[in-house]
């Protein structure tokens, strides 16, 4: 029985954000109902194959749930993982569509981490991203989680939106401080193929925000958010001591995980595979065969041992030759040897004590870093 991170996978929201990519719609209701009796399948074929140590739902949007159908699905995650073995249990929420009744309901069933999307408390920055919830919605759903007894919160905040001025960011990063979360997750406004967001840009409805600014704006969270007692332990992650996201560091550290629902990609025992992408074909799979599968690749040994640095790299503290060693045997020079040394030449990563990790000057330029090693 292997130890590995459980992720369930909600499609569902009530309106498609300008920049969002992920795998999302706008749906019925007896469309979710029957979205989560597939899900239930799935789950159930899960049993007594996997011990897991962390569950996350993420969507979409897992609390555009009713509270009758977020109580069935909770239920059937403690009906078939066993829930002694969970130490975190992660669901994300919109403050939009988070209600009293809904966060007893999550309290009730082992919840107990919320990853609150807000990405920004000003109505004109929420407004232009296509958000449905206030600024005054999202405070209001931080104190309601609060006053129910959640003590292991994380705050979804977006920079980099056209017209955000510096100061626009810096009060949005004095509030989030102020409500004082455990978690707090700081992410550049991407534009990704399809969406509304890049559509307008490609029109020149909007123009980007210059790299400049936008790259003072990511030194700022990072000095501002240290400052103030989170360690910036990933890229865009900041946590107060003992609040690190357990679910995500095993996909930074690329080890085993399993996918539950439409789109979700599971990585065990070296294969990759992903369930069918489209919300009917996936209920149709499973209601059908109780098989959803779309894809899957067995990993040549250079490919894992390449994308375990890539990820692994987006973790302050890199990756050591030792762990390395230990799962891939033999040494990160023996494969990477030429990139460490160009790299640490200019200055972009060090290899210090057998660590190989980025510095400072590596993290505002991570993705290209991260290319020299695919």
């Amino acid at each position: 029985m292997l130890h590995n991170a459980l992720y369930i996978h909600i499609p569902f929201c009530a309106r498609k954000c300008r920049y969002c990519d992920f795998n999302s719609i706008v749906s019925e209701s007896k469309v979710i109902d029957r979205y989560l009796c597939a899900i239930e399948k799935e789950l159930c074929a899960l049993k007594d194959r996997y011990v897991f140590n962390t569950v996350y739902i993420g969507g979409g949007t897992p609390s555009i749930l009713t509270e009758v159908q977020m109580e069935k699905l909770l239920q059937n995650v403690i009906r078939y993982i066993p829930p002694s073995e969970i130490q975190e249990y992660t669901v994300e929420a919109n403050p939009g569509t988070l209600t009293v009744d809904k966060i007893r309901v999550l309290k009730d069933h082992m919840v107990n981490r919320i990853s609150l999307g807000v990405q920004s408390f000003q109505d004109r920055q929420l407004n232009f991203l296509g958000r449905i919830h206030s600024g005054n919605e999202a405070r209001d759903a931080f104190a309601l989680l609060r006053n129910a007894g959640f003590e292991n919160i994380n705050i979804d905040m977006i920079f980099g939106s056209p017209g955000q001025s510096h100061d626009d960011w810096e009060k949005d990063l004095k509030t989030v401080v102020e409500l004082s979360p455990e978690h707090i997750s700081t992410y550049a406004l991407t534009y990704e193929e399809g969406t509304l967001l890049t559509r307008d840009l490609e029109n020149k409805v909007i123009h980007t925000l210059d790299e400049y600014v936008e790259l003072e704006m990511y030194k700022t969270s990072i000095r501002y958010l240290t400052c103030n007692g989170y360690n910036h332990y990933e890229i865009s992650n900041f946590a107060k001591e003992g609040y690190e996201c357990a679910h995500n560091r095993v996909y930074w550290k690329n080890i085993g995980y399993v996918g539950v629902g439409a789109g979700a990609y599971s990585f065990v025992d070296g294969v990759r595979a992903s369930n069918e992408k489209d919300v009917f074909k996936y209920i149709d799979g499973i209601n059908e065969s109780k098989y959803a599968k779309s894809f899957s690749e067995n990993l040549e040994l250079n490919q894992y041992a390449s994308e375990t640095v890539v990820m692994s790299l987006r973790l302050r503290q890199g990756i050591s030759n030792n762990e390395f060693y230990e799962r891939f045997g033999y040494k990160i020079e023996d494969q990477f040897g030429n990139q460490i040394s160009s790299l640490a030449k200019n200055g972009l990563v060090s290899y210090e004590n057998e660590i190989l990790k980025l510095t400072e000057k590596g993290l505002f330029v991570a993705d290209t870093v991260m290319t020299e090693f695919i």
